[in-house]
């Protein structure tokens, strides 16, 4: 197996010393590409080196991890926190986290986040690789004589959902968060701007940066500077004031074909 790359990005150089060793120990899978105390120049790195997983302090100076965090986005690695301090966790698994482990290190707990991360890594390899023959078969989806189904790729594999069962997705950095009749959520690590390439243009159009929505479940147009859709379960999305032109021209296009 070729080793994951990663970098460590800790403001304190004896943790970095000492995570450096403890990987080299118990965890042969994982190559350290380099190590970094200052944030802002581990943005740079990071940026450089593209590496598949970080090891990241929280709490460092100028910029904490959740902010260093915020300046790469899009998030395309997989990260593991590694602090001191325990009150972070939530936030850690809000931001996707593969680990989040507390110092001073435990060896089986870090063994155990970096295998998240390597199991998750791979299994995105394996979801590119499906993604990418779907991308290049997406005619037949625009067309609309594709299969009703399409695949979502999760941290676990691929999900295959019903077009028409989509309501709505939501961005949310490096995942997509689908949201389906019934009630169903599926969180899928891919951006939003893959799977608007893939819906069918006829029933589902971008009305935000951060929103798709199935023209089928609207309920209700609130109107406004770019105004506000409903749906059939009452979720109110925003129309970006730039958007709103193309969006109601899809609509009314869309209402005229159901006539």
């Amino acid at each position: 197996m070729t080793p994951i790359s990663c970098i460590i990005l800790d403001d304190e150089a004896m943790n970095v010393q000492l995570l450096t060793r403890m990987l080299e120990q118990h965890c042969p899978q994982v190559n350290v590409l380099a190590t970094e105390t200052n944030a802002r120049n581990g943005i740079i790195l990071i940026s450089e080196l593209q590496p598949q997983l970080l090891f990241l302090d929280v709490e460092m100076p100028h910029m904490n991890g959740f902010e260093t965090l915020k300046q790469l986005e899009p998030v395309n690695f997989e990260v593991i926190f590694v602090t001191a301090y325990g009150k972070y966790a939530i936030e850690a698994f809000e931001h996707h986290a593969a680990g989040y482990v507390t110092k001073p290190v435990n060896t089986e707990k870090l063994v155990a986040a970096v295998n998240t991360a390597v199991q998750r890594i791979e299994q995105k390899n394996i979801n590119k690789n499906l993604f990418s023959l779907l991308e290049q078969s997406r005619l037949p989806i625009a067309t609309g004589t594709a299969p009703d189904k399409i695949p979502l790729s999760t941290t676990n594999g691929l999900v295959f959902v019903k077009i028409a069962d989509i309501m709505y997705c939501e961005s949310s950095g490096n995942y997509t968060h689908f949201y389906l009749s019934g009630d169903k959520k599926i969180v899928v690590s891919r951006q939003l701007g893959e799977y608007e390439k893939l819906l069918p243009e006829n029933n589902f159009t971008r009305i935000h940066d951060k929103y798709i929505i199935n023209l089928s479940y609207i309920k209700e147009y609130i109107k406004g500077s770019g105004g506000e859709v409903v749906l059939e379960n009452g979720k109110e999305i925003p129309v970006a004031t730039r958007r709103k032109e193309d969006f109601l021209a899809r609509f009314e296009k869309w209402i005229k074909r159901k006539k």
